[in-house]
């Protein structure tokens, strides 16, 4: 089993550090040049155009060939750094939501089990089971080749709406920075997201993801001292308000919302990826340390609103309108690269023959996800560009259709119960409900309704696919104790 050397670990931090103080220093010049007299909009331009190049150098830096590497980031990423991506696909799902998540977890408690779940629970279980994604869980319990086919669609659905959604969220954060120039903030950010995914795979997005939640937590730290510091105001009712539990009558149809919500975000197929790069046993500590790291980046961002807030002295400022520009967009970055990834790795991996196949099939395997995920991102940007994409909306069909079809699903694979029969009755009796809950208007249910819909389909689903494993033997199981094949297997030379 792999486990990152003392050097590599110094290594990382020394690349963190250096990566770090090049943002830094790169805001100084920023600031420097409003002082000499440069124009408030080439100021207030360039800090988010020096995020957009940080973000190119990093992917491009992580790119690689080795399949070890692409699909799991060799099993050697610290559990900070995983934590830090996780915070930033966190911040991202809440910025691309936005007001509507009040609607959709009903109360904010509910998302925040959710995140706990999925950072906890979940992420751990999967990378417990020596998996690179999901879909390997999938693929190696349910191996018929259509019903291989059809989980592959299904996630390429979740992640293709996940990608749009944190796609059409930066693009609008990332236009709102340099000017409302739309198609200029489109290209910066399709690219970026090709430059952190599709060159590294996993790798790559971890990277990617850390270097964000550091840049905007950075940002966020600044507002809140200038907040502090009482050169900011306006801005605190902001937070109280989104913070605030609505008043509910605590009835049947209230938890049912609640419990909707909370299971819709711990079966999360994006919130799973950053521990599946950690090491054996540090998937926990990688998901607390998302947990810590969320909840400081929510109560500093919470102060900043203050600091930045339009009433502020502070935001008056082309500096602040260059540091705000440089970090907003990019947290809804790091949730369209996992949404990229996710359907990306539909293709599951068969692990029961893991060994005799992988040697021999890793170009391949790298080369067809790295299609799909320019198939998703450009499908995004198509999409985004002709006005098709409401965030919030996307988001909570990709909720609805990961609960109702994935995460049962995974259930009845991590139980080890039936095979591929099983899988299909359980995905045909979930798609059916699913369908028949949300009705004729579909086309308009509000997100509660779609996460209702889901979490009952879903849990009909799992039933009627675990009474159909009763009556059936099932595929080969794989005993995912005796080795971690993309930690272990030596896919190429060493370069």
């Amino acid at each position: 089993m792999y486990a990152a050397p003392h050097r590599d670990r110094e290594r990382i931090d020394g690349l963190a550090t250096f990566a770090a103080a090049a943002f830094l220093t790169a805001l100084g010049l920023v600031a420097a040049l409003a002082r000499v007299g440069a124009p408030d909009t080439v100021v207030a331009a360039l800090g988010p155009l020096i995020a957009v190049f940080g973000l190119l150098v990093i992917g491009l830096v992580n790119r690689t060939a080795r399949l070890g590497d692409f699909l799991a980031a060799r099993r050697a990423v610290p559990p900070f750094y995983a934590g830090m991506a996780l915070a930033a696909t966190a911040a991202g799902f809440a910025l691309a939501f936005g007001n509507d998540a009040a609607s959709a977890f009903a109360p904010w408690p509910a998302a925040a089990a959710g995140l706990v779940g999925a950072a906890l629970i979940v992420g751990p279980l999967l990378r417990r089971a020596n998996v690179s994604a999901a879909a390997d869980v999938l693929a190696t319990r349910f191996q018929a080749a259509p019903i291989r086919l059809v989980f592959t669609l299904i996630t390429f659905v979740v992640g293709g709406l996940t990608a749009a959604a944190g796609f059409a969220a930066a693009v609008d954060a990332l236009a709102a920075a340099i000017g409302e120039n739309r198609r200029l903030a489109e290209v910066a950010v399709a690219t970026t997201l090709i430059a952190g995914v599709v060159p590294g795979g996993l790798k790559g997005l971890l990277w990617s993801d850390a270097a964000s939640f550091c840049a905007a937590l950075a940002v966020a730290a600044i507002g809140a001292a200038l907040a502090w510091s009482g050169a900011g105001g306006g801005g605190e009712g902001v937070a109280a308000a989104w913070l605030a539990i609505p008043a509910e009558p605590n009835d049947a149809a209230f938890l049912l919302r609640s419990a909707a919500g909370a299971f819709a975000l711990a079966g999360f197929l994006p919130f799973a990826i950053p521990a599946l790069g950690a090491p054996q046993g540090e998937a926990q500590r990688a998901g607390a340390s998302g947990l810590i790291l969320a909840l400081i980046a929510a109560a500093l961002g919470a102060a900043a609103l203050a600091g930045f807030a339009p009433g502020a002295a502070a935001a008056r400022s082309p500096i602040a309108a260059a540091l705000v520009g440089a970090a907003v967009w990019l947290p809804a970055a790091a949730l369209a690269r996992a949404g990229a990834l996710t359907a990306g790795r539909g293709f599951g991996v068969d692990l029961s023959a893991a060994y005799a196949r992988f040697a021999v099939l890793a170009s391949q395997r790298i080369g067809l996800s790295r299609l799909t995920m320019l198939l998703a991102i450009g499908a995004s940007a198509v999409a985004v560009d002709r006005g098709l994409v409401d965030p919030p909306r996307a988001l909570a069909w990709a909720l609805g259709v990961n609960l109702a079809l994935v995460t049962p699903a995974v259930a009845l694979a991590l139980a080890e119960r039936g095979g591929s029969r099983s899988a299909a009755v359980l995905l045909a009796t979930a798609a059916i409900v699913f369908a028949a809950a949300l009705g004729p208007d579909w086309r308009s249910a509000p997100p509660q309704q779609i996460l209702v819909a889901a979490l009952v389909a879903g849990a009909i689903g799992l039933l009627a696919g675990a009474l159909g494993a009763l009556f059936e033997r099932g595929d080969p199981p794989r005993d995912a104790t005796l080795f971690d094949p993309f930690a272990d297997l030596p896919f190429s030379a060493p370069e």
